[in-house]
């Protein structure tokens, strides 16, 4: 057995150099506090046996008359260090096993990527021996089936860029056109797959960008352009969140696997979402130098609201989470899946962060965004034009009836 005394004293008296002595100190407080502790695995008693060799170790500091502040300092040092290097090593190795699941998750994405191109490509080939009427159809199918695609594909940000830079080439319902696509890209995009706070947020970011640096290049529009985004974003999240209800409500009422936790989960987070896109939009005026700083100031006066949809819509999440909880089954491991949601909610009172995401808006060819751009405008202007078309019928209705009265 180590005798403690015995080994700290020699340590300290081998060390000639004063200069080196906490060094020595520390490496001696390290090593025997890792022999006495090693074996022991409850916490109480770790801290317990600590306790011991700090006053152990101090009294010999006084003995041998080198005490003061930086001798102390070494002692914990060290004893910190024993304490907490298995931890410390255990979570290194797992830093380390994220680092390589990230490069396989980035490269099987990027793989994604490269087989949905050439998906899209071989078909656009096969559909050129087909009836020029039959070829515009699946052109404009694979072009609509892209643009659910566009971040997965990597040209969200060219796709979005293209669609507005169509809307303001041609002048017309710039506001109400650049809603409409707003609203169909950034849902598209974030109902593909599972839909989440991050994505809502991260898509919502990159779209309102492309915004803002259109805004600031074409400023006689820019009021148009940021109103029209900002909004078809807001309403995007709303039509996203309701999509998430209504699965949550068919979402059976005991978890048989991790997927149905993530979903609850996944709930209490979107919960919040409307912080985070008010301070999305706090952040991205801050940021702005150019017209779109005092637009956006005003657009965010204008839509902070505890009545706002978002806020609604949130409310009806977390009554949705709220049931589901009370409605798992009474088992031990369901009851310890209660704990933590509840005490997710319970985490909700503090303020959240915004989970950082990677950036999926990636480089692409021009010809390919600038093709999904006017097919994005293309539905926005039907979209409009259909709903005109109804008005004036409504119109026409109404005018026969009144005519039809006076007679």
């Amino acid at each position: 057995m180590i005798n403690i005394k015995e080994e700290f004293t020699k340590e300290i008296n081998e060390t000639k150099d004063i200069d080196k002595i906490e060094d020595k100190i520390k490496y001696i407080s390290f090593k025997l506090t890792k022999n006495k502790i090693s074996r022991l695995k409850d916490n109480k008693k770790i801290e317990q046996r600590i306790n011991e060799l700090l006053k152990s170790y101090t009294k010999i500091l006084k003995d041998e008359n080198v005490e003061n502040i930086s001798t102390i300092l070494s002692v914990i040092e060290g004893i910190t260090k024993a304490a907490s290097e298995e931890k410390e090593n255990s979570i290194y190795r797992k830093i380390v096993q994220i680092g390589k699941l990230e490069k396989e998750i980035e490269e099987e994405k990027q793989e994604l990527k490269d087989l949905l191109r050439n998906i899209y490509i071989n078909m656009e080939k096969a559909a050129k021996v087909l009836d020029k009427n039959t070829q515009d159809f699946v052109q404009k199918a694979i072009n609509d089936t892209k643009l659910k695609d566009v971040v997965l594909l990597g040209i969200l940000k060219e796709t979005t860029e293209e669609a507005m830079l169509t809307v303001l080439e041609n002048k017309k319902d710039i506001e109400v056109l650049i809603n409409q696509i707003t609203q169909n890209i950034v849902y598209q995009s974030v109902e593909e797959g599972e839909i989440s706070k991050a994505k809502i947020i991260e898509v919502s970011r990159i779209v309102l960008n492309v915004a803002i640096d259109i805004a600031d290049e074409y400023q006689a529009v820019a009021k148009e352009i940021l109103k029209g985004t900002t909004y078809g974003i807001k309403e995007a999240v709303v039509k996203a969140i309701n999509k998430f209800n209504e699965n949550l409500e068919f979402l059976p009422d005991e978890t048989r696997d991790t997927r149905q936790e993530q979903i609850l989960f996944e709930g209490l987070n979107i919960i919040d979402v409307n912080n985070d896109f008010l301070d999305l939009l706090r952040n991205s005026a801050k940021g702005s130098k150019g017209i779109s700083k005092n637009i956006l100031e005003d657009i965010i006066f204008e839509i902070d609201s505890p009545f706002s949809k978002i806020v609604k819509i949130t409310a009806d999440t977390k009554e949705g989470v709220l049931k589901k909880i009370e409605r798992l089954k009474d088992n031990p491991k369901i009851n310890e899946f209660k704990k933590r949601l509840t005490q997710k909610i319970t985490d909700l009172n503090l303020e959240q962060k915004i989970k950082k995401i990677k950036n999926e808006d990636s480089l692409s060819t021009s010809k390919e965004s600038k093709k999904l751009g006017t097919r994005a405008w293309e539905i926005a202007k039907n979209a409009l034009e259909s709903a005109v078309k109804g008005t004036k019928e409504t119109l026409k209705k109404i005018d026969k009836d009144e005519d039809s009265l006076k007679k």
